[in-house]
């Protein structure tokens, strides 16, 4: 956790910097899309890596769910810190980012508190079959959820507002909010796929 604090914080602050840097031109926009980019695909590879181990060592359900839920919570964490920061601190001005980091704060607990009820229920040897069927569908929504908002803002012309960036304050958030997106549909679609393959030999006894 100590090495995700520090990631974190490291890519928050370089989005602070490229989103707020003056005379590159284009070059920190640019940048700034990377910054997010590279975060959100670390941890989209980190989380389906651990999934994708604790299938093939035949672990619990409970254990694949809060793999997901825990590296969800991350993404939200870490889009929320950035929100903070970039807007909370006026570096950046955009009236609707208080909106948006409150349910990133709202979808970051919900994420870690079923992660670690997940944990627990592994450290005690049970599953909870009601809170996997529920973490299932809570999948199921954040997969089309997370796609819908990144067609959505694509679609819109969201991704293009760093072109014009004193006209639309929102553009910086915007690449957190596309690649947190993308990162959270990864997780979510491997989390349902590992799910049901660990759930097969249950059924099948």
């Amino acid at each position: 956790m100590i090495i995700w604090t520090l990631a974190i914080g490291a890519s928050v602050a370089l989005l602070v910097v490229t989103a707020t840097g003056r005379g590159a031109g284009l070059n920190l926009a640019y940048a700034h899309m990377a910054v997010a980019a590279a975060m959100a695909l670390i941890f989209a590879l980190v989380a389906i890596r651990e999934m994708r181990a604790a299938a093939g060592r035949g672990a619990a359900r409970s254990e694949i769910a809060a793999t997901a839920a825990r590296y969800s919570g991350l993404v939200y964490t870490w889009g929320a810190l950035a929100l903070a920061v970039m807007y909370g601190t006026k570096l950046l001005e955009w009236r609707e980012w208080l909106s948006f980091l409150i349910a990133f704060m709202v979808a970051a607990g919900l994420s870690l508190f079923l992660s670690a009820t997940f944990n627990k229920d592994r450290e005690q040897g049970r599953e909870d079959a009601a809170m996997l069927k529920i973490s299932r569908y809570l999948a199921m929504v954040q997969l089309v959820g997370m796609i819908a908002v990144a067609i959505g803002l694509v679609v819109d012309g969201k991704m293009t507002r760093f072109l014009t960036p004193l006209r639309h304050g929102d553009w910086a958030a915007n690449n957190v909010f596309f690649f947190g997106a993308i990162a959270v549909a990864a997780i979510s679609l491997m989390a349902l796929r590992m799910d049901a393959g660990a759930s097969k030999p249950s059924a099948g006894k």
